[in-house]
């Protein structure tokens, strides 16, 4: 390309607010982190005040805007509650068939935002389509494909404008990378033969079998161990899957539960899970710190059964290796 077509699409890109070119090279992969240094450690979690006692600042911060409500960075809880952090991994949610319809204000809306957020912001639209879509079918896959590639045009042409690094990642359900539900992760991803573009990273929700919690003997945030999976077993999915189809991956939420018969058995999964994500080259890996829908996932569960402590095993455990112990 010739130096004044390079300033042309340049140019263009910075007034527009869209990527405009016809080359496959607009949507390359950025490269996957290499080796253990690389690899960030964080959280999410319903409780930052205990958490921020309990483990301190952790390398990337996983938050959600349950709709799109904040019109610059500064206005958001992930920004007030943390203004100091490294790195973010951000969820909005808007409907996919909003972002392709360009005369739809949300576009401009997004555009404005992006402007303002950190260079180096991971962000998504709608983290697990894939359990929407099974649910309600409030889109198709083909509409969520065009809509988190709009998106990213929009953080192309934002990078382009101010030299970040932002990347745009799809996140998905561990059943979904296991084949075990009603959608695959090619129903997702956008490819370049199919849908003119991809975007940046693969993400999972990466959690054990809750077996038991929530019934005698084991109450929440426990199980009794039945069809516990290694880390190795839990993640080599995602893995498998970025490796297959060349693109960088992460964990954005990890949900381990206690053992009622084994109390250091949850850190020493969180120690193994992070050795695996490192070693293989995740960008990141998140705990969820949080209460879901099937467990409570929270690291503060201790010992005797039922009890709680800022200093329980798997708190301390990820500390250590935010710290990188």
């Amino acid at each position: 390309m010739t130096g004044r077509r390079r300033l042309w699409s340049k140019l263009v890109v910075i007034a527009l607010g869209v990527v405009v070119m016809s080359s496959p090279a607009a949507f390359s992969p950025v490269p996957p982190a290499q080796g253990a240094t690389t690899t960030r450690v964080g959280a999410n979690s319903s409780d930052w005040t205990w958490f921020d006692k309990a483990v301190g600042p952790v390398q990337i911060y996983r938050v959600f805007d349950g709709g799109f409500h904040y019109a610059t960075w500064r206005a958001t809880t992930a920004y007030q509650q943390h203004p100091n952090a490294p790195a973010f991994d951000y969820s909005i949610r808007v409907l996919p068939q909003r972002l392709t319809n360009p005369t739809d204000p949300i576009n401009a809306q997004i555009r404005s935002f992006l402007a303002t957020t950190p260079k180096n912001l991971i962000i998504t639209n709608w983290h697990e389509p894939d359990e929407t879509y099974a649910k309600n079918r409030q889109f198709t896959t083909a509409q969520y494909r065009a809509g988190l590639l709009a998106l990213a045009r929009m953080v192309r042409a934002q990078n382009a404008a101010d030299g970040g690094t932002r990347r745009v990642s799809l996140t998905l359900m561990d059943i979904t990378f296991s084949g075990t539900w009603s959608t695959q992760v090619s129903d997702w991803w956008p490819t370049n033969a199919r849908d003119g573009g991809h975007v940046d990273l693969i993400q999972g929700d990466m959690y054990e079998w809750p077996h038991a919690t929530n019934t005698p003997g084991v109450p929440a945030g426990y199980t009794d161990g039945i069809n516990w999976r290694k880390a190795s077993t839990l993640l080599a999915p995602l893995y498998n899957w970025a490796v297959a189809h060349d693109t960088p991956w992460a964990v954005a939420e990890l949900g381990v539960l206690e053992d009622i018969h084994n109390p250091m058995r949850k850190a020493n999964e969180l120690s193994a899970a992070v050795a695996y994500a490192k070693s293989h080259g995740a960008d990141h890996i998140s705990y969820f710190d949080n209460a879901g829908p099937r467990a409570n996932w929270r690291l503060r569960y201790s010992t005797p059964v039922g009890t709680t402590s800022p200093t329980s095993n798997a708190a301390v455990m990820w500390k250590s290796l935010v710290a990188g112990g």
